[in-house]
């Protein structure tokens, strides 16, 4: 994906402070919560500035231009939220948003509340470091620094209901678990394989990807919709970043909504020279993806052990049912 841009999605970095914040989750004293690009902490400015926080990418990244177009833009679609929510509940006089990364090569932000009783309203935080609550402001602030940020987080929920959700495309490759069946199977057309699919789910895999950055969560191969693409536009382009494989034939066979909206386009897909039939088939290398494996299609759809996401999960009963939408949190 990124690496047609000449970027890179690298790897959490294991000498990065804040590559193992992202790996300690909610067991970190100052996680707030999760959101699609980025992770919410209590600030290191907290302690002055009630309602301060560091907005941290999900990706070991030093730039925002780093990162490509569509992920850019619901990141900052995602800081717009957080920056909104904290000045609704902290009625903040303006706003600092700030990235450096100077000290830390890290994408992040610090996301901080600036108030009209402050001594010191032309200077920024870190010109004022050193400085006790006291010294800063004229009256101290006294709402519980707890009750503070749970009244943010709600806020945030509130305000991440009204973002558009980004778009994305992605591919079932799926074949018969029985070698004997294969053949028979692969000269049949797409529509044809999905009533197979669905009459006898039990009996089919499909080719899954692991994700190479923070959660290494599995999923199925394809990305977000570059502006001015249409889905199958960015179904194929996904397909030959991820995969290297073209594809010559795909069906659209359920579509995601989230929230009301249109999230995801999913599609059944016949890629060109049948790489399927190879247990370990040859595709190109994809800083994305971790690594990649046949599943047994019903462990999908049952997720007995939660392996799998709820997403993914929901994709592919979808898939087996013959649904045409299919909701997921």
């Amino acid at each position: 994906m990124d690496s047609a841009h000449g970027h890179k999605a690298r790897k959490l970095a294991a000498t990065c402070p804040l590559c193992r914040l992202l790996l300690e989750g909610a067991q970190n004293k100052d996680y707030l919560c999760e959101l699609s690009h980025v992770i919410v902490h209590r600030g290191p400015f907290s302690a002055r500035w009630p309602g301060a926080l560091q907005v941290t990418s999900k990706r070991h990244l030093h730039d925002p231009s780093q990162l490509k177009y569509p992920h850019f833009i619901h990141t900052q679609s995602e800081l717009y939220a957080i920056e909104a929510a904290v000045r609704a509940v902290t009625a903040a006089h303006h706003m600092n948003v700030v990235k450096f990364g100077n000290v830390v090569g890290h994408l992040h932000w610090h996301v901080i509340p600036r108030f009209v009783n402050e001594k010191f309203t032309q200077k920024t935080p870190w010109e004022l470091e050193g400085l006790s609550q006291k010294e800063l402001f004229h009256t101290i602030p006294t709402v519980p620094a707890d009750q503070l940020y749970e009244e943010i987080s709600e806020q945030l929920k509130a305000q991440l209901k009204q973002l558009q959700p980004p778009y994305f495309a992605t591919a079932f490759f799926v074949r018969p678990r029985a070698n004997q069946e294969r053949a028979s199977f692969f000269q049949e057309n797409l529509q044809a394989q999905w009533a197979r699919i669905r009459a006898h789910p039990e009996g089919y895999e499909c080719f899954l990807m692991q994700r190479n950055y923070l959660d290494y969560a599995w999923d199925t191969f394809g990305g977000e919709i570059d502006p001015r693409e249409t889905p199958h536009q960015a179904l194929q382009r996904e397909i030959r970043e991820e995969l290297g494989w073209q594809l010559a034939d795909f069906l659209e066979v359920t579509r995601q909504w989230n929230n009301g909206m249109v999230r995801g386009f999913v599609y059944l897909c016949a890629p060109s020279d049948n790489p399927l039939v190879q247990d370990n088939p040859h595709r190109v290398e994809c800083h994305e993806v971790k690594q990649a494996r046949w599943v047994p299609l019903e462990e999908l759809t049952t997720n007995k052990e939660n392996v799998f996401s709820t997403r993914l999960a929901g994709r592919a009963r979808a898939l087996v049912e013959g649904s045409p939408d299919f909701c997921a949190d």
